[in-house]
This record gives C-alpha cells, structure tokens and sequence, in this order.
C-alpha cells in the first residue's frame, strides 16, 4: 500500500495549466470573481497546495459529548453543560445525579454563586471524580450587561477567590473559561473573538498572578470556549489559532506551551433560524465537524428548535447523538490534527492567528479588556463587523436555508417565545448571610458552605452580590435570520387576520421561455417576506388584457416578470398598471432591462428586484403597501378583545417581533 499512487495514471499538472482552464471557464471576467472575501478582513483564493512540513497543533484525540442538563438527567451523558437560567429545572436535576464520576460545563457568564451551588449539589450527589470547568467569564458578563463593579480595584476579586478554593478542592476543575460566545453573539468576526477572548484569558491570568498564584500555575487555571459555527473550515481553523494565541502568550511570559488547555465548543446560537428549524440540525452538524477537526476537548451541540430557549427530549437526543455518531461511527477521534498540512486551513489557520494576536495588540493599547468595555472599543468594533454581516444577509449575499432562500410559505411556524429568567430575586432585596470578603478561597468556601446546607440558587446570587454600575449599552444578542423572520411572523399574523397571505400580482409577459427562470426568483423573492405571488393561469401579450386581469386580482401590487427584450417590446405596461390602481409596480431585472423601458413606463416603475439588490428593505417596504403590519396588529387586537391571546391561530401564540 505505501507504493500507491491515485495519481499514478494521470497527466502531471502546473498551477499555470489550471490557470489557462480557468481563464477559459470564465469567458473573459475577471479572475477575482474566484475570491471571497471574509469578514476577518482577508481573503480567500480559488487553489491552494499542500504545506508540507506544518508540524500539527494539538496531539490529542476526540473529545466529549455534552449535552444540557434537563428534568430527566442522563446517566451515560460524557458531559454536562448546566445554565440555570435558561434551564431552572437543572437546579434540581442536578441534585438527583448519582454518578460517581461527573464532567460539568457551567453555561458562559456563571457567578461564583453558580459554581458555588453546583459544586455543592455536586459534592452532597457524592461524586468522587470531578472535572469540567466552573466557567467563571466575567468579562462577558460584563459586557452582555453593560455593568462593571463599582470597586474597579478588584473587578475579578470573588472570581480569583474562587479560583484558589476551587483549584485546591477540586484540582480537575477550571475555574476561569475564557469565552468569546459574547463577541459571536455580537455579530463579530473571527478574529475578533479570538482576539477578545485572549485578552480575556490574559486579564484573568494577571488577576491571578497579582492575587498570589505563582505565574506558572495561574495559566492552568484558565479554560476556553469559541463559537463552532455552520461554517466548517472556518471552525477548524478558528480552534486551531486559539491554541497558536495562547501558546504565543504564554512564551511571551516564559512559559511552557501547554498541550492540555480545555477548549470547549459551543454551537453558535446566532446561526439557529425559528423558520425551517431541521435545517439546524445541518448547522448543528457542521459546527460539530469543524470543532472535532479543529481540536475542541468538548462540543456542545444546540437542539434543533432550542431558537425561542425550549426544547424537545427528542431534539436533545437528536444534537447528543449527532457528536456521538460523528465520534464512535465517522471515527473522527482516530487522527490528531487531521487538517494538518491542508493548505487552505493552513493559511486560515496562519491568517486568523496573525491577524488575532495584532487585535489583541490594540485591545491591550486600550489598557486591557476591562478599559476596552469601559471606552467603548469592543462594541464599536462589533457593531462595525456585525453591519458588514447584517448588510450581506440583507441583500442575500449571505443566504439563509429556508429564511432568505428557499423560504417554505406552507410551513407552520410557532412564534413562541420562552424569554431567558432574570438573575433578580423580587421577593428578598437584603441576604441575611454575611460573607467574608474575597481572599484566597474564604469567601467561596462560606458560600460553597451555604449551598451544601441546601441554599437556593436565589439565595446565593444574592448573598455573593456585589455592587455594580452602567458603563455602556449591553452587547447585541441577535440572531442572523432575526430580520426576515420578523417580516415572516408579521405575514403570519396578517393571514390569521384576513385568512391569506398579503399577495402580489405576477405579470407574467411572453412565452414560458422568457418569464420561467425569473418566474421562481420571483417568487422566492417575496416568500421571503410572508408574501404570496399570484401566478396567473396564462402569460399577457397585450397591454389591455394585462391591466384586466390586474384589475381583477385581490392584490393591490403588482411585479412585471419576463427577459429584458419583452419589457421593452410592450410600451405603456406599466403605466397601465399604475392606471389600474396599482400602489407598487416591481420590475424583475436589472438596470439594463429598465433602460429598455419606453420613458413614460420607467417613471412608472417604482422598485427593480435583483440578485443582490437590499431584499430585506424592499420587503419591509412590501409589506407597508400591503398593510401587513396593520393587519398583523389587527388580528391580536381582535383575539384580545375575544378573550384569548390569538393562540392556536396558524399554530402559534402571536407575540411582539423580535427586538
């Protein structure tokens, strides 16, 4: 087998061979058309080759399964991830576990409380072998707050208390967990979270430092957690970087690289769609492929229809099963750094690592990740990126299954919305419990000791509170498809009020030959937006009969669909259809095809739809014509005033959109 060659029976080729078949493929445009550009500020090239000589980045193999804590605890669960908020129920499952041996994951953005408590049920479950991380990011949850302690002197205090205690009591537990779910959220840019989250880690490295742990331990006493998104050799090479970061900044410290950092991988929430919700099961798929690939100690996969923060039995089953089968059935533990050598997650791999540490740099000018919140820089960093992002999916460049494309207008889509519990206890606003002040373990010890006596959750974020002040706006948490889902929930509302789709008329002209492709285009275009095209039963070629049949349509917009030649072989279209009453005339086409147009029919052209054209604004503006929003409002009213919350109508209980 070592003298086979797949190769052996063809031709050898050079790069300026592929070149010239190129140069033919593309018929004279031009050879850029081949690149991509990123929003990490760098772009992608068509062909890349083999680095050989690339020594891997990790040598580990596989990883753990994790899955959410939930009312019915599972015993052959790898891992566990405990969020409390949007889960309250794992409070008390957790204190039903029996194993003896238990990996743990708090949720990103934990208090001390937290960890406090699950220790606690932890230790009273009588687990002999703990490990996981107690994912204690408080920069996070600064920044998704907007607050910063009032004491800007020990702004990680409790959390390095914590640390000591913890490190000490439970050695195989990470106490910090940088995370960059925060800047994913946001809308940021890989590099942008690799960025932020290494000045994270580097300010909790510090903290420790300072607070009296020797330097050479302090840095083990970090974990990380990076977004795994649908974008596959992005992923790999976004974990694979994280590793070149840390190891970057641990030689700047004189420190030894070290191969057993946690890296844990959480699914991007911002790439779940409510629309079309198995299309996550996809996303979910190739956010696991890319994080296994890519190194990740532990991946945690979202369930399917966890968008509005509930979910099914089944489709928790269904996200541990898609980690499991990847593992034990694809075999993806087997090679340690598989894509090593690989030439395009090699210059990924180079490029994000690069252009991260230079972020980090200016994060650091700032005076660190704290003065960069307090400044404003991460969120006007953010917001510049997360613009860029909502620009592309706004005009579909960065397409949506199943939102912005190939939207399906049969589907029922529940619009119900299980808001995240706030952390705030209404019934108590004073602890009688006094806890000692941060130090080297005490204060975590009191509290640890509060929570094996059987204290609420309640109770110990309230006795570990500290006094904190607004320093800026919270961080954006904003899903990608938010934008065109708000216009299909509004359509949704509207056909539970009139009992059809806002509709627009379809001006079919000529043959099936030149109206067919642009016909389907059409047609998704606006089922985009919740809107239904009608599709008359025979294409116009006659001005008159076109403005007839319009008349007689239930649609008060209409949209001309056919090739550029026909428009222009048909003067007076679309002023007729102006006369006809017409509030919108569309033109499916580009500039070309309007130039094509007599003069009087140009003026009477109101939008022109095209690939690329800012699809979002012009279906808002749809739907005001068609007094969607109206109608939508109308039919809550109407259930209101009946007695009942609209509920069961379409299938969902209809609520305000979607901030």
């Amino acid at each position: 087998m070592e003298d086979l060659s797949l190769a052996s029976g063809f031709a050898s080729a050079s790069e300026s061979d592929w070149l010239k078949l190129v140069e033919n493929a593309l018929e004279g445009k031009a050879f850029d058309v081949l690149r991509t550009p990123l929003y990490e500020g760098l772009t992608t090239e068509p062909l890349y080759t083999q680095r050989s000589g690339k020594p891997p980045v990790f040598g580990g193999r596989g990883w753990r399964v994790v899955q959410p804590l939930s009312q019915e605890p599972d015993e052959e669960a790898e891992a566990l991830l405990l969020d409390f908020d949007d889960a309250p129920e794992a409070a008390q499952a957790l204190k039903s576990l029996r194993s003896r041996e238990l990996c743990f994951f708090l949720a990103p953005g934990a208090s001390t409380a937290d960890a406090a408590f699950a220790l606690g049920a932890i230790t009273n479950a009588g687990a002999v072998a703990v490990r996981g991380s107690a994912a204690l990011d408080p920069v996070s949850t600064f920044a998704l707050s907007g607050e910063l302690p009032a004491d800007r002197r020990a702004v990680f205090a409790d959390h390095v208390d914590a640390a000591f205690f913890i490190k000490e009591t439970f050695p195989s537990v990470v106490p910090f967990m940088a995370s960059g779910y925060a800047w994913d959220a946001a809308g940021g840019s890989a590099v942008q979270e690799l960025g932020f989250t290494l000045a994270a880690a580097v300010s909790y490295w510090r903290a420790l430092a300072q607070g009296g742990m020797p330097v050479s331990q302090s840095h083990r006493s970090i974990a990380f957690s990076l977004a795994a998104s649908a974008d596959i050799f992005l992923t790999i090479a976004k974990f694979r970087a994280l590793r070149l970061l840390w190891a970057r900044a641990l030689a700047a410290a004189a420190e030894h690289q070290q191969p057993d950092m946690l890296v844990l991988a959480q699914m991007s929430r911002r790439v779940l769609t409510a629309c079309d919700p198995h299309m996550n099961l996809l996303r979910g798929t190739a956010a696991a492929l890319g994080a296994a690939i890519g190194g990740a100690d532990a991946i945690y996969v979202l369930p399917f229809d966890s968008v509005h923060g509930a979910s099914s039995s089944f489709s928790r089953r269904l996200a541990r099963n898609t980690g499991l089968i990847l593992k034990h059935e694809s075999q993806l533990w087997a090679v340690a750094d598989a894509a090593a050598g690989s030439g395009y997650v090699e210059f990924l791999t180079d490029e994000l690592a690069k252009r991260a540490w230079g972020f980090f740099r200016e994060v650091e000018a700032q005076g660190g990740i704290i003065k960069a919140l307090e400044l404003g820089f991460v969120e006007q960093a953010l917001s510049k990126t997360a613009g860029l992002r909502e620009s592309a999916i706004a005009r579909r460049k960065d397409k949506l299954t199943g939102v912005s494309a190939y939207p399906n207008m049969a589907e029922r889509v529940s619009w119900t919305s299980h808001p995240r519990k706030s952390r705030s206890n209404s019934q108590a606003l004073i602890s009688d419990s006094a806890l000692p002040p941060p130090g080297k373990g005490e204060r975590f010890a009191a509290l640890l000791e509060m929570a094996k006596n059987g204290s609420s959750l309640p109770e110990l974020r309230l006795a570990a509170r500290t006094v904190t002040e607004i320093f800026g706006s919270p961080l954006a948490r904003k899903r990608d498809a938010e934008a065109f889902e708000n216009l299909r929930q509004s359509a949704d509302e509207a056909l539970a009020a009139i009992g059809s789709r806002p509709p627009i008329f379809l001006a079919v002209l000529g043959t099936a030959g030149d109206y067919r492709a642009r016909l389907n285009w059409v047609k998704n275009f606006f089922a985009c937006g919740g809107i239904e095209v009608i599709v008359p039963d025979r294409s116009f070629s006659s001005v008159e009969e076109l403005a007839a049949a319009f008349r007689q349509s239930p649609a008060p917009a209409v949209c001309l669909c056919s090739s550029d030649h026909i428009y222009g072989s048909m003067p007076g279209a679309a002023v007729a259809l102006k006369k006809a009453g017409a509030l919108a005339v569309y033109l499916a086409g580009s500039l070309s095809a309007l130039n094509a147009l007599a003069p009087a029919d140009r003026t009477a052209i109101d939008r022109i739809l095209y690939e690329g054209c800012n699809a979002l604004a012009l279906l808002r503006e749809a739907q005001r014509v068609l007094r969607v929003r109206e109608l939508s409002m109308d039919a809550q009213l109407r259930a209101a005033e009946d007695g009942f919350s609209a509920e069961g109508l379409n299938g969902g209980q209809f609520l305000e959109p979607f901030s």
